[in-house]
């Protein structure tokens, strides 16, 4: 790949993320899809919570049934 592929592929780059954020934040449209996504994510990283706080109880019987701690205590 030579040095004027690069610079092509850089400014494709550039104005796709350009464009994507004239929509998001400059358009009703993307105000809706902005929110939307907010709730989404915040529904998400819920799940990922529980996910992870089931996987510590299990983690937390094994160790129990074994008689000794093993792995590492999650920081969250």
């Amino acid at each position: 790949m030579n040095e004027r592929q690069i610079l092509m592929i850089g400014g494709v780059i550039g104005a796709f993320a350009g464009v994507l954020t004239t929509y998001l934040y400059f358009t009703e449209s993307g105000r809706r899809f902005r929110e939307d996504a907010e709730g989404s994510m915040g529904a998400l990283m819920q799940e990922a919570e529980r996910l992870l706080s089931a996987a510590d109880q299990v983690r937390q019987s094994v160790a129990d049934i074994r008689g000794k701690q093993t792995g590492w205590a999650r920081s969250a």
